[in-house]
């Protein structure tokens, strides 16, 4: 077997050639560690030839100007949410992705001769994988032991002879390299299950070539365009329906999942519907897609979780989102899978101590990219060799299980010799020893202070006609130190974008290519997920809260900072109460007496507007619209999730010196403004399909409702109105404008009231909310036989309700009897709206996932007789 040549230099000081000391000054400070081979310098002070035409273009930027492009490029990256993380948990926040500023710049002709090897090696592996899923004729002839599949957890018997769509038994495949001290490449690890990381690469490709885009030119970077192209093509054509235009999916693991981010990313990328567990089914040995409008046939998964958690029939899933009956679809030929179940068996570190073996008997070749050394401890010979070696080995589970390498690896790293000796001699087949990697190292830039980093490389394959399309770049990976880099990712390391230097400029090359056939025009109809609409309409309702609670804020905050003493101002106890109703404040301040507690609620209002505790709080309200929109990012615009983060990241306490209320006024004005954007974008930006129609119910229902909870609390019977608090609410309700070039100065209830309850123009009135709501409650699907739903009724009783209002008969009578009438009608819509929302969701969104959890004003409201 291979192994690791030993490094025999010697580094001796020399003079740089003049081409090199024009450009070498980037790197000034740049000192390789001794014992590994360096990208960027052959000899000390001697740049490799393949770097000078990059470091020249660098060095002309300048340090001060590619200091403020890193420091955009790192924003980008920021608002654009790239993060290697689990959203959906809150004992994880997701962690920032660190990409470097110096890509890992790689001479075409060295990476055809390695993507010769990465192609003959996914060759071997499919074939492998095609015999032991078959006939097994490896393990008769001796080729590879039986231990190989029937001591391995990740063997189920169940797939055996399942034949996978164009019989192809990999279509992606990924290979973890890292250089050897002599300057050769190593195979560290295959992945074949399915392999993560290509969404990231693409973005790395996105952000360092805006980055530095004369460098770019400089090394005639090849684009990544064709690797997703094929990717596209393959897809297609493993579909065995509808191969014209095929339903795909992106199976996704969820927002639980920690390469949730890259699932969202590519999905929009390449324009395929992002999917869970919970939104397919299984019926008649097809796989559908739930719908609003019913089950959508699904002719391909891109799938994204392991093989144990795809089916909790035929697999021993735990998964909450395993597809029942997906083996016995897939068995059936009705839908095609990439990867095809089970091909993670390869991925096993067992395999790479027979790949030579392997590539001999099966391709009649030798093997063209040597990997790591690697003992298998069942042989004699090779638990020998192991037990003899232990102090210069690494050992390793035999058999992988993704998701615990690192701890396994780590934990067996702990244990002395003597214990580990023994454990390996109880179980010898359950071990591998793999000879320690010496990877290569290169510069981080890290903001202008460059030190070494050690290397590894993720390169990227798909299948393609008979051979792999090999990505030309990938997603290089970088630690501090020379440990492994299997959970680099999770555990916080770096990365770099590798540039693939050619000859001559690439030509202009993209994801979509022009085709002379027509193309058949299509109008998105009622194909929105479930789960999907239930998200979609929780952010509308979210977003909406978040803004009414917002101006609130900002109303109250205003009346207290203002010139004119707070305990004066009539206005504020109505205002107060309404926060109160939606969280903002304790109820116990809202009281009889409410003027002697107002020291009290202006020392507490800014510590509470920030409580995340507090399921009430403006800050509770935004951090869950930031975790709703996280989970459909794949439907929102780039614009909008920037808004979003921007959002997020903003509206916090300050974590330093001293704040008042005077900082949460502007905050409260800066958040306003950022949300209106929000909303906005949403609004113009969203095609008018049921995705649109579900935010923007959503948003009209919590409208309606705030502000009827509003006009309640001001208009309540036994309750004097003053001009002040008629203010008060055409401000919250930013109809102020409005009431002054129609009315002028002269504030009067009745043209508040019409204004802000039914006026059909008005798009703050509660009227313009229901017939909105009205219009799309009408889109929703529905049977021929119910002309009338549950919703429409509702819906038509609470406009009937406003509309028989007669306005100027209950300001000329003020009379209690005229007010109770208009109470009893903000009754009647606090009562009605939360039982809208709950009928549609109850009808479309139940089973999407769990139940929401009504807060505040929505337990006020329905907990009312």
């Amino acid at each position: 077997m291979a192994t690791w040549k030993n490094m025999q230099t010697q580094q001796q000081g020399s003079l740089p050639d003049p081409q090199t000391a024009a450009v070498i000054s980037v790197f000034a400070g740049y000192s390789p560690p001794v014992g590994s081979y360096d990208e960027l310098f052959a000899a000390p002070q001697q740049m490799r030839s393949h770097w000078k035409r990059f470091a020249a273009a660098i060095n002309r930027v300048g340090n001060e100007e590619m200091l403020r492009r890193w420091t955009q490029a790192k924003r980008l990256i920021h608002e654009n949410g790239v993060t290697y993380g689990a959203y959906g948990d809150p004992l994880d926040k997701p962690r920032p992705w660190e990409l470097d500023a110096l890509p890992l710049i790689i001479p075409q002709k060295e990476w055809g001769n390695l993507s010769a090897g990465l192609q003959q090696r996914a060759k071997v592996l499919e074939l492998t994988l095609a015999d032991l899923y078959g006939p097994k004729k490896l393990i008769r002839d001796g080729v590879l032991p039986p231990e190989i599949i029937f001591a391995h957890p990740g063997f189920h018997t169940t797939l055996h002879n399942l034949k996978p769509s164009m019989g192809r038994y990999l279509h992606s495949y990924a290979a973890d390299l890292g250089r050897a001290p002599d300057g050769g490449w190593w195979l560290l690890a295959d992945r074949t299950e399915a392999p993560s990381g290509a969404g990231y690469a693409l973005e790395n490709r996105v952000v360092e070539s805006r980055m530095l885009p004369e460098g770019f030119r400089a090394c005639n970077v090849q684009r990544l365009a064709p690797y997703f192209r094929a990717l596209r093509e393959t897809c297609r054509r493993i579909a065995t329906r509808h191969k014209d235009n095929p339903r795909i999916v992106l199976l996704s693991q969820g927002p639980s999942s920690e390469n949730y981010f890259e699932d969202a990313y590519l999905s929009r990328y390449l324009g395929y519907t992002l999917v869970e567990g919970a939104d397919l089914a299984v019926r008649d040995r097809c796989v559908w897609l739930k719908t609003l409008g019913g089950l959508y046939p699904v002719d391909v998964i891109l799938r994204r979780p392991n093989t144990v958690d795809c089916d909790s029939l035929e697999l021993p899933s735990s998964s909450p989102g395993a597809i029942a009956g997906l083996v016995d679809a897939a068995a059936a030929g009705n839908v095609a899978i990439t990867n095809p179940l089970g091909c993670g068996l390869v991925e096993s570190p067992i395999f790479m101590a027979y790949i030579g073996a392997l590539c001999k008997t099966l391709l009649g070749e030798d093997l063209k990219l040597s990997s790591v050394a690697t003992w298998w401890c069942g042989d004699a010979v090779g638990r020998e060799y192991v037990l003899a070696n232990l102090d210069r080995l690494v050992i390793k589970r035999a058999f992988r299980q993704r998701g615990h390498e690192r701890q396994v690896t780590e934990h067996l790293k702990q244990l002395p010799n003597d214990q580990l000796a023994e454990r390996i001699k109880a179980r010898p087949s359950e071990f591998v020893g793999q000879e320690r990697v010496v990877r290569s190292t290169m510069p981080n830039w890290g903001g202008g202070n460059v030190s070494a980093a050690y290397l590894a490389m993720r390169a990227y394959m798909i299948a393609s006609g008979d051979s792999f399309e090999v990505m030309h770049g990938g997603l290089a990976r970088t630690s501090t130190e020379l440990g492994s880099l299997e959970m680099s990712l999770v555990s916080g390391e770096g990365s770099k974008d590798i540039w693939i230097q050619g000859k001559e400029p690439p030509q202009h090359d993209s994801l979509f290519q022009g085709r002379h056939e027509p193309v058949k025009l299509r109008r998105s109809g009622d194909d929105l997920p479930s789960r999907v609409a239930d998200d979609i309409y929780w952010l509308g309702r979210q977003v909406e809260r978040a803004d009414s609670a917002a101006r609130l804020l900002r109303a109250v905050t205003m009346r207290l900072t203002s010139e004119s003493a707070s305990h004066l101002r009539s206005e504020l106890p109505m205002l107060l109460r309404t926060m109160a109703d939606q969280g903002q404040i304790e109820p116990g301040f809202v009281v009889e007496g409410i003027r002697q507690q107002l020291p009290a609620i202006e020392e507490n209002l800014p510590i509470s507007t920030f409580d995340a505790t507090a399921s009430g709080s403006l800050r509770s309200m935004l951090a869950a619209t930031y975790s709703t929109a996280s989970r459909v990012r794949d439907r929102l615009s780039a614009d909008s999730w920037r808004v979003l983060v921007r959002i997020d990241e903003q509206f916090r306490a300050p974590a330093t010196g001293t704040w008042d209320l005077t900082d949460l006024l502007n905050m409260s004005n800066e958040l306003i403004v950022d949300l209106v954007a929000f909303i906005g974008m949403m609004s113009e930006s969203m095609t008018r399909t049921q995705a649109f129609h579900f935010m923007d119910l959503g948003l009209r229902i919590e409208r309606a409702t705030q502000t009827t909870s509003l006009l309640n609390n001001c208009f309540s019977v036994g309750q004097e109105i003053t001009g002040e608090m008629l203010e008060a609410l055409l401000q919250v309700c930013d109809s102020l404008m409005t009431y002054r070039y129609r009315y002028l100065s002269n504030l009067n209830e009745v043209p508040v009231l019409d204004l802000l309850l039914t006026d059909e123009t008005n798009p703050r009135s509660v009227v313009y909310q229901l017939l909105r709501i009205k219009d799309h409650v009408d889109r929703l699907p529905r049977t021929e036989s119910q002309p009338t739903s549950s919703e429409q009724r509702m819906l038509l009783s609470a406009l009937y309700a406003v509309r028989m209002l007669d306005i100027e008969a209950i300001g000329e009578n003020h009379s209690e009897d005229r007010r109770r009438e208009l109470v009893e009608v903000f009754e009647k819509l606090e009562q009605h709206l939360p039982q809208l929302s709950q009928a549609i969701t109850n009808k479309y969104m139940v089973h999407a996932g769990p139940s929401r959890l009504l807060t505040s004003i929505d337990q006020v409201r329905m907990s009312k007789p």
